[in-house]
């Protein structure tokens, strides 16, 4: 395979600065944590991912036990009835929703 062109691609330079972008922000901002509520902080983080990590874990082993089409409202409505998948599915709806109109 011949390349034609060295560097890096326009693509490939947007992912980077995206990176670079969020990557900053994410410790500028648990400084400012850290700084305001002390080294204690970093329980909360770690207690943080560890939910996300039960979620994520859960959801991956209820979609290998019965894959259908969906997201996880499609769970909610299967396991716990039809009224709390509907809130769940407009609660994420709603909680997207607003991101981008910030």
């Amino acid at each position: 395979m011949v390349k034609k062109r060295k560097g890096l691609s326009a693509w490939q330079l947007t992912m980077m600065a995206l990176g670079s972008v969020i990557g900053g922000s994410f410790f500028l901002g648990s400084s400012v944590a850290i700084h305001a509520a002390g080294p204690s902080i970093l329980l909360s983080f770690i207690l943080a991912g560890g939910l996300v990590y039960l979620i994520l874990y859960a959801l991956s082993e209820m979609t290998v036990a019965n894959p259908t089409t969906g997201s996880f409202s499609t769970f909610a409505t299967r396991e716990l009835g039809a009224g709390t998948g509907f809130v769940v599915g407009w609660l994420y709806w709603t909680g997207t929703g607003f991101i981008y109109v910030k």
